[in-house]
């Protein structure tokens, strides 16, 4: 990652990242750095996530990492009292976290059934509530919410994750009216196979840094698929 020498998109701004160590969320915490954001990388996965860290911070960055469970309600007061502490108040949360199960339908057990909506979607929500009062306060703020176009389209398998995914729609568009007037945007993002090829990792970030900058000032409450016209078909 090289970091850019001029004023980012996001320079200055504290960005925090679940499920940032690998894949797509280091895809994000690499596009925000590099556009000048502060990373806070937050994962399950420590070593990985240190070398992340260590890589941003080498390019010139600053990022910290913060082993954080996102089911966890204490979890998310902890990091979020760690990463200000660290690099200032929270301006952009990036919900990255997610998993899928290996059940395709209704055979999927209630274990299945409540580890993928404790992290798909119960973790969104408490991510939420962790940051928005800080943000509100301030009057400033983007969260960005990683869903899936199984949202929006039916897929055949995986239905406890394409519910998980399509709650985090709800939790979206009720938190962007909800803090609105507050100056908080809340935005999601899907990403599918498209264009016949599988999207490209900066594909994908770009939109998250445009998200997360001020260049989306008027936009909130939003459903962005980057999916390459998938859901069009």
């Amino acid at each position: 990652m090289e970091r850019n020498s001029s004023f980012g998109r996001v320079d200055g701004k504290v960005a925090l990242i679940t499920g940032a160590a690998q894949g797509m969320g280091a895809a994000h915490a690499r596009a925000l750095a590099a556009e000048g954001a502060k990373v806070a990388v937050a994962d399950i996965a420590p070593e990985p996530g240190e070398r992340l860290a260590a890589e941003l911070r080498e390019a010139g960055g600053e990022s910290s990492y913060h082993n954080h469970d996102v089911t966890d309600p204490g979890a998310w007061q902890e990091l979020v009292g760690a990463v200000e502490r660290t690099h200032g108040p929270v301006d952009v949360l990036v919900n990255n976290a997610g998993i899928q199960v290996r059940s395709v339908g209704i055979e999927a057990d209630d274990d299945e059934w409540a580890r993928v909506t404790a992290i798909n979607q119960r973790g969104v929500f408490l991510g939420m509530r962790a940051v928005i009062p800080g943000m509100a306060r301030r009057r400033t703020g983007s969260v960005i919410n990683v869903a899936s176009v199984a949202a929006l389209v039916g897929l055949p398998g995986s239905i406890p994750y394409q519910a998980s995914k399509a709650a985090v729609l709800g939790l979206t568009r009720g938190a962007a009216v909800t803090y609105g007037p507050d100056n908080v945007r809340v935005n999601a993002i899907k990403a599918q196979i498209p264009l016949r090829r599988d999207g490209r990792p900066d594909e994908i970030s770009g939109a998250v840094v445009f998200l997360a900058s001020d260049d989306s000032s008027y936009i909130t409450g939003v459903v962005l698929p980057i999916d390459g016209g998938f859901v069009a078909i």
